[in-house]
């Protein structure tokens, strides 16, 4: 007979395994620059290693999946975000928990992954006090042709191979880039006097001789396979550096969203793409001064769609959950038309957490969420994954057997909207000015709200479903910017 300890013993383990596989089905999405590290920051490698780098290991420590997608080159990728990563992984003895990150650079067309496997062979030498990072980092990744980045055989060659560009594509492409950049350069010297009024143009400058900084093409290859299969691969071209709302005067900022120098470059790229027969490449704004081009499929949304497929995270259709259901994303560039975040809101499940510098143009949709209106970037990502890993601890606290198993995510969703709702209920009253009408809708939509039944949630999803397209075509049609839905709400953290 099985003592008493014995069936403790037992019952923990059956509720660390149940809450372990129940966080394997979330995923955390983020942008890297700007949302999870503070680029241009002097002290981003050391803002990141104490205020987030921590709180993505309680995460990986909890069992959820991580990924990170950027816009951004293998070596920006490399040689920052990942190289400080593995330094809080080694210094924390946990260098086990890096195959739950997954990572994504050049606009989502380069996957790599560190499995099992990999890491296991790599710390074979070593007893787990000697995880020097920089011996770890450098097993890693190899001195490219462009700087450090990871070694080819720990990149998916499909993957790739599905976003690449061909050799005879890509010298067509580099030459309408290249033209539309003399015609632009030329453009902008011209202009020079009247968009300054506009831009701060001091910020594409050349120090030392004061003029106009012409906008180079990138190519950025890179290489992936087997030591004796070496292939090389170009997924995206970037055009850079171009005047973008990003470098207009403050008071000027919101004015220039979707009609700035940048946008009508890109559009006119665009059309000479389409005009040479390259309709199925887009041209696009990429991080705060490129244009990057790339096949018409790829952005982040692609990337992000591929690793919840390939995570088997999708959510149940059978309980009426949408893909993305279990996951949520972080960006700080999260602007309809000038942000390289936003298509990840056609994702129809996903939560987006904007962490935008500037709050108002983050679109106006349920499912994205405005963490703060007084934090913004890393910190205000920082706020939300200590709130998540407080809803793992409290579940694993609280598990019970006899009950579906809830995940994080759905846990940090409630707690997080429940909590906004009751502060804009505080803020309504009779004095405020709201019609009898507005009372009648909002009465309509609480009572819905509080039924329980099929045919009242059904009614909840298609309203909030016409609402979204509504400010999705609004947006997309340049209509006034409407404030997004959480950034109304009195900010007293999360």
């Amino acid at each position: 007979m099985a003592t008493r300890g014995t069936n403790t013993g037992l019952a923990h383990e059956h509720c660390d395994e149940a809450v372990r596989r129940t966080a394997r089905r979330c995923l955390i999405a983020a942008d890297v620059d700007k949302t999870v590290v503070e680029q241009g920051n002097p002290k981003e490698r050391s803002e990141f290693l104490t205020l987030v780098a921590p709180k993505l290991v309680v995460a990986a420590q909890n069992g959820m999946n991580l990924a990170f997608l950027t816009g951004n080159s293998m070596k920006e990728l490399s040689e920052r975000f990942l190289k400080w990563l593995v330094q809080q992984l080694c210094l924390t003895g946990h260098l086990n928990l890096l195959s739950q990150f997954h990572f994504f650079c050049n606009s989502g067309g380069v996957y790599a992954h560190f499995s099992k496997a990999d890491i296991e062979r790599i710390l074979q030498p070593a007893s787990n006090d000697d995880h020097d990072p920089h011996v770890i980092y450098t097993s890693l990744t190899f001195d490219g042709t462009a700087g450090r980045a990871i070694k080819p055989q720990f990149l998916d060659a499909t993957y790739i191979e599905q976003c690449q560009i061909s050799d005879a594509e890509l010298s067509e492409v580099t030459a309408i880039l290249d033209e539309a950049a003399n015609r632009y350069y030329g453009a902008i010297c011209w202009k020079r006097s009247s968009l300054g009024r506009s831009y701060d143009l001091s910020l594409i400058e050349d120090k030392d001789s004061g003029e106009l900084i012409r906008p180079r093409v990138e190519v950025r290859p890179v290489e992936y396979g087997t030591s004796d299969n070496l292939k090389r691969a170009v997924v995206q071209v970037t055009l850079k550096p171009i005047l973008s709302f990003r470098h207009a005067w403050e008071a000027q900022k919101s004015k220039l969203v979707n009609r700035d120098v940048r946008v009508l470059l890109a559009k006119r790229i665009q059309q000479e793409l389409d005009r040479r027969g390259f309709d199925h490449f887009i041209a696009r704004p990429g991080g705060t001064s490129s244009i990057d081009v790339t096949l018409d499929k790829l952005d982040k949304a692609y990337a992000l769609q591929f690793i919840i497929d390939r995570l088997n995270v999708q959510g149940s259709s059978r309980l009426g959950e949408k893909i993305g259901t279990n996951t949520i994303y972080f960006g700080d560039e999260v602007i309809v038309g000038g942000g390289n975040d936003y298509p990840v809101t056609r994702i129809p499940g996903l939560l987006v957490f904007a962490v935008n510098p500037d709050r108002n143009l983050v679109p106006f949709l349920s499912r994205v969420f405005v963490p703060s209106t007084i934090r913004g970037g890393p910190s205000a990502t920082a706020d939300v994954l200590e709130e998540l890993n407080r809803c793992a601890k409290e579940l694993q606290l609280q598990f019970n057997s006899d009950r579906p198993t809830k995940t994080a995510v759905e846990e940090l969703k409630v707690r997080l909207f429940s909590r906004r709702i009751k502060q804009k209920i505080e803020q309504l009253g009779p004095s405020t000015g709201h019609s009898v009408r507005d009372w009648q809708a909002l009465h309509a939509l609480v009572t819905l709200m509080c039924r329980d039944d099929e045919a009242s949630n059904e009614w909840l999803s298609i309203l909030v479903e016409e609402l979204d397209g509504i400010m999705t075509h609004l947006a997309t049609k340049k209509a006034p910017p409407q404030r997004a839905i959480g950034s109304s709400h009195p900010d007293h953290g999360l």
